[in-house]
């Protein structure tokens, strides 16, 4: 059995998670100022606290990935490529970002590595992935930050075959920077629930953020109403 999926509303003319052609420049800007002045580093992508890697092992240790095509989507420089290895050499790794700059420099440094840059908001993906992973993204205040998190979805529910997870800031903070959007969990919680029965949302790795899993694989025992992965705990 499997749960009735949701509809998109396709009536819409806008172009889906468009920022502003001045917010798509402010946020290019800021990041090759960055590249600028520290090269290829995290602090270029806004991490300063040496926690990149804990937020890809969160991300990519949901699901098991052997043989699975995945999308990074806002890659940055690709280094979510290096931590896939690690984690499983039979991973397919594409990176994607509006950036060209960082793609250049990530491409130099993972020659190996399947990255290109582009609008997909403009363009579309190219094909559809198993999985598509997305950290930061949704880290900066702009105009509309709710649209840009929905059409997102939208988005990856239409290119990801089994599942999306996306990570955020969280509101429940004593403060917030200026220039950051924190969401709220339990907005994102259900909004997620549109897309798919099977979510999970993690807040056990940081205080002060989360990450929410969309798996697409909504099949299930009906008998047991269990799903697959979980029919051996079920007493027969």
């Amino acid at each position: 059995m499997k749960l009735p999926r949701k509809v998109t509303d396709t009536t819409r003319n806008n172009r889906v998670g468009q920022m502003k052609p001045t917010e798509n420049q402010i946020v290019i800007d800021r990041y090759n100022r960055r590249l600028a002045e520290f090269g290829r580093d995290p602090r270029t992508l806004g991490w300063t606290k040496g926690k990149q890697k804990l937020r890809f092992h969160i991300l990519l240790s949901h699901w098991s990935l052997q043989d699975a095509t995945i999308l990074d989507f806002g890659c940055g420089f690709g280094d979510m490529y290096d931590h896939c290895k690690e984690l499983d050499p039979t991973v397919r790794y594409v990176g994607v970002d509006i950036n060209p700059q960082l793609i250049a420099e990530g491409r130099r440094h993972f020659p190996e590595a399947e990255l290109f840059s582009a609008d997909v908001f403009e363009d579309g993906l190219p094909r559809q992935y198993d999985y598509i992973f997305s950290s930061g993204v949704h880290n900066f205040k702009i105009e509309d930050n709710w649209q840009f998190i929905t059409d997102t979805f939208d988005l990856f529910d239409k290119y990801a075959t089994r599942g999306f997870a996306v990570n955020f800031l969280s509101n429940r903070v004593e403060f917030e920077l200026a220039d950051t959007y924190h969401a709220d969990p339990v907005s994102i919680l259900e909004l997620a629930y549109r897309y798919s029965n099977r979510v999970t949302l993690r807040n056990d790795y940081m205080p002060f953020e989360f990450t929410v899993f969309i798996d697409k694989r909504e099949t299930f025992d009906k008998n047991y109403t269990v799903y697959p992965d979980f029919m051996t705990f079920v007493t027969r």
